[in-house]
């Protein structure tokens, strides 16, 4: 598997995802403006945090133990099995705390209780969306690209058709509607496609879970249980600050700002995820993680400035073409974001390393300091700047990010 192919493949994934996801941001802003992107951002983040653990977070070692034992098929059929034990397991529990509490999470994501049956729903639906992230992890790690790339470009259609009509029956309700129903229906899709390449392998005995298979499991959960949280969960609490000092229109702008960033950034996120981890897994020579690290670096780093520079000359166009004209002060805050962006995508390229080599307190502790630092900086910065401080403070961040891991990796990038 290629770096470039793999590119391709992962960008054409990307290129529909986002195309999709800026066609309903456009929709969303038509019918609710800046105030309905910023609940439909909340949710957002809501549900990684709950999705994550409803699948107990071990997609990243799904992918790394099924490249290692793409050859070994019983080591094989015990992942899986396990794999779907914790999920099945994991995904109970969440869908009883989202039920039974959602009142109290509509009143925490909304400030409103009338948002609560979209909690139940989330609850209902749960499980099939954590069943279709194991079903992707397994593709992944058994290197189907193209298979991984036309399903996620199946979902994303999918997942827009069901979007614009229910936002044109229900505005902000539909929306919501659409985030929840979605994240579970594009579960019976992977399922026709994967049936021969992956379930095969399933022996259906996942009531009899591999101990030491949870083990090697725990690992990779707790460091995905911190990644999809720590930074969901910050933006949250700045949400919240930004809606709070200064109004609810502001954190909508804020929020249409994130949505871009996330989208250009996904087309990186897939290819790291779908290239580096199976191949950085697969090898153990210090030396030839260096240069796979190196190359990577110099593939992806001129490829993702290109990519900024043309996003920030194009600002206003985008703007335009994405959101209306309610959404202009937004143009001010996207130098600091892009620029903290391309820090945060080369400090992904050596996340994935400690991934691979499930450096796990290495991890957590990146990932929650980066946190931490961007809430503290942006309520400090917010208040000195204004809606512009939120992204300087996202650009300082991953400054900061980047340096720590050269420091961490030192010794493997540096020494011949």
């Amino acid at each position: 598997m290629k770096l470039v192919s793999t590119t391709i493949f992962s960008g054409i994934s990307a290129f529909v995802k986002i195309s999709a996801g800026f066609i309903s941001a456009k929709v969303i802003s038509a019918f609710a403006g800046p105030a309905g992107i910023a609940l439909v951002g909340s949710l957002t983040n809501f549900m990684a945090v709950m999705l994550s653990l409803a699948n107990g977070s071990v997609t990243s070692g799904i992918v790394k133990y099924t490249a290692e034992y793409k050859n070994d098929r019983r080591k094989s059929k015990i992942l899986y099995d396990t794999s779907i034990f914790v999920s099945v397991v994991c995904s109970f529990i969440i869908s009883l705390v989202l039920i039974v509490f959602a009142e109290h999470w509509s009143k925490t994501i909304f400030h409103d209780v009338k948002y609560k049956f979209v909690i139940y729903l989330l609850g209902i639906g749960i499980i099939f969306y954590s069943l279709n992230t194991i079903l992707l992890a397994f593709l992944n790690g058994l290197g189907y690209i193209k298979k991984f790339t036309i399903i996620n470009a199946l979902s994303s259609v999918f997942t827009l058709a069901i979007t614009i009509v229910l936002i044109y029956y229900y505005q902000i309700f539909g929306a919501l509607y659409a985030l929840v129903v979605t994240q579970f229906a594009v579960f019976f899709v992977a399922l026709l496609l994967v049936w021969k390449k992956v379930l095969r392998n399933i022996s259906f005995s996942f009531l009899k879970p591999d101990f030491k298979t949870l083990k090697n499991l725990s690992h990779f959960s707790v460091m995905a249980i911190v990644s999809s949280s720590a930074m969901p969960i910050s933006q949250i609490i700045i949400r919240n600050y930004i809606t709070k000092e200064m109004n609810l229109d502001s954190a909508g702008i804020w929020q249409g700002l994130i949505r871009i960033s996330d989208g250009y950034l996904l087309m990186i996120q897939i290819t790291l995820g779908t290239y580096f981890l199976p191949k950085l897994s697969a090898i153990t020579d210090r030396f030839a993680i260096r240069k796979e690290i190196i190359d990577g670096l110099k593939f992806l780093a001129p490829l993702f400035l290109t990519m900024c520079t043309v996003i920030y000359f194009t600002r206003y166009l985008i703007i335009d073409i994405l959101y209306s004209e309610e959404f202009y002060p937004m143009e001010e805050l996207f130098f600091w974001q892009l620029t903290g962006d391309f820090f945060k995508v080369i400090s992904m390229v050596f996340s994935y390393l400690m991934i691979s080599k499930v450096m796990t307190k290495a991890f957590i502790f990146m990932e929650i300091f980066a946190a931490v630092l961007y809430v503290v900086l942006s309520c400090i910065l917010i208040n000195l700047m204004g809606l512009q401080g939120s992204t300087f403070a996202f650009f300082v961040t991953y400054a900061v990010c980047f340096f720590l891991m050269l420091m961490i990796f030192r010794k493997t990038l540096f020494t011949k």
